[in-house]
């Protein structure tokens, strides 16, 4: 398995589209700054901004966009027959696949995080005082780091099951609009405190607050543990029993 993340990952240096998805990124991490910056309404602190980077689908967005060509290209390709008849297994090339989709993730929100925190400490003229400690915020964006691995793991059961890209990223970005307007009208329906939003991996994201991680952490913890569990799980039942020599002859 190591021998195919380090060519996955050779792979994804080499893909031009990491370069505009990673620099789409860091356009919208700008204009982030840019408004909490001169946004007269908020009183500015290092951890208000730090929930305010995570507060909408800014960083999502050029995610979807990688990792759903990125899970697809196989099929478009069609290298599965050619990799499984040198002797590649079904499974390392799941995992490998998968496990350079995470890396690649944990890399994506930590540059970008960087970033953003670089432009708006030079914007200021000295770091306000923090509402909350050092070790709050890192565990919050230890929690976001997680969520968008297992988003990433849920971009990936979609590209199993659909195979085209065009449907995968349709599908993706789709899912990200109808699930916001669905599942925040039904809690505001229903007067929800714990708002069904926060059961999408998204909106958990999008929802989370650093006041919450201490007292939260465990419906979050859980919340992406059951997206872990349940997209590896669906993905490799349907990975597995895909006849590629079939697909690929068409």
């Amino acid at each position: 398995m190591i021998e195919i993340i380090q060519s996955e990952w050779y792979r994804i240096r080499k893909s031009r589209l990491l370069y505009v998805s990673l620099s789409i990124s860091a356009f919208f991490m700008f204009a982030l700054v840019l408004t909490y910056h001169h946004d007269s309404v908020r009183t500015p602190s290092l951890d208000g901004f730090t929930q305010f980077l995570f507060s909408d689908y800014s960083l999502i967005y050029p995610l979807v966009l990688f990792l759903s060509v990125y899970f697809t290209d196989d099929y478009k390709q069609q290298l599965h027959t050619v990799l499984f008849a040198k002797g590649v297994r079904r499974s390392s090339f799941f995992g490998g696949k998968l496990l350079a989709a995470w890396i690649i993730s944990l890399l994506y929100v930590t540059i970008n995080v960087i970033l953003a925190f670089a432009m708006i400490l030079t914007a200021w003229a000295k770091i306000p005082n923090l509402e909350y400690t050092i070790g709050s915020i890192l565990g919050f964006l230890s929690l976001q780091i997680l969520c968008f691995i297992a988003y990433a793991s849920f971009i990936w059961l979609t590209s199993c099951l659909l195979r085209s890209r065009i449907l995968v990223l349709c599908v993706n970005y789709s899912l990200l609009v109808i699930l916001y307007l669905y599942l925040t009208r039904m809690s505001e329906a229903l007067d929800l405190s714990y708002s069904l939003y926060r059961y999408w991996i998204v909106g958990l994201s999008t929802d989370m607050r650093i006041a919450a991680v201490a007292e939260q952490s465990l419906p979050f913890l859980l919340t992406i543990a059951a997206y872990l569990i349940l997209t590896i799980g669906i993905s490799w039942a349907i990975y597995r029993r895909t006849d590629f020599k079939k697909r690929e002859r068409r």
